[in-house]
């Protein structure tokens, strides 16, 4: 699999950057977006143009460029706001996996607020709390001293009605899968089954989202969470009706070595 890679070309005006540019595209060997980038401060968002008169994305055009854009943004809203731009979602004709989605966070803490309240109006709730929190032998040793259980119940409940009366929380911006890919967070191998270079672009892209995943901060944090892991994922693009696809037989090599670690081991020389 190529991963994507992101590359800044920087330098004062007039220093032969859209010339370089140019060149990697002339002599380019895949899938390659151009994107214009000029931080304005002056803005409250980004903003993002495909101007066909603009001589610059003529330029990166005319070099063979996949996609090309302007991208105008403030400090503030640049890195986010950048892969959320059309020239970023369009390379998988608009099936990006990783969407922007608004967070009622208020909705949430009443939510778990809620469900924690349920839990400690049970007789053993305190008991059942802890054990999802630091294990059941612990849960089991603390049932012991039932005096301790009822007062971290109590002081649980104390917390919940201070939650309830403290000012709620604003929504804010995060990251999530887009409707089909639910689960894909959790996998160790990917298949991304193409047909054709075209598909084989798409399924390139694709594949770059879910190594964000794991790699984004920002994007592991908001889908994984705190319990997550950051174990590589096996991605490979491939066409399975092709049986001698490089991607086809990694991912066929992948399945078979999970097969022998699962395996049970043979008891050799027994009646």
């Amino acid at each position: 699999m190529r991963q994507r890679a992101f590359i800044h070309v920087g330098g004062p005006r007039g220093a032969g950057k859209t010339k370089f540019v140019e060149a990697v595209l002339e002599d380019k060997g895949g899938f390659i977006l151009a994107a214009r980038c000029v931080c304005d401060d002056s803005l409250t968002r980004s903003r993002e143009a495909t101007p066909k008169t603009d001589p610059e994305l003529r330029r990166y055009r005319d070099a063979g460029a996949s996609g090309v854009a302007i991208f105008t943004f403030p400090r503030s809203d640049g890195h986010d706001a950048f892969f959320e731009t059309d020239l970023m979602s369009d390379y998988s004709d608009g099936k990006t996996m990783l969407v922007r989605r608004k967070r009622d966070r208020a909705k949430e803490e009443r939510d778990k607020a809620d469900a924690l309240e349920r839990l400690l109006r049970q007789p053993d709730g305190a008991g059942e709390f802890l054990g999802q929190m630091v294990g059941a032998p612990l849960a089991s040793f603390a049932r012991r001293r039932p005096e301790l259980l009822e007062k971290m119940r109590g002081d649980l409940l104390a917390g919940i009605a201070t939650v309830r009366h403290a000012p709620p929380p604003k929504p804010t911006q995060h990251w999530g899968l887009a409707a089909g890919y639910e689960g894909i967070e959790h996998a160790q191998l990917v298949v991304i089954n193409v047909h054709g270079d075209r598909e084989r672009e798409r399924g390139e892209g694709l594949a770059a989202e879910i190594g964000r995943l794991r790699k984004d901060e920002a994007v592991f944090n908001d889908i994984l969470g705190y319990r997550g892991r950051k174990t590589p994922v096996t991605v490979v693009v491939a066409n399975l009706l092709d049986a001698k696809d490089p991607g086809r037989k990694k991912a066929i090599a992948r399945v078979r070595r999970a097969l022998r670690v699962g395996a049970p081991e043979k008891n050799e020389g027994t009646d």
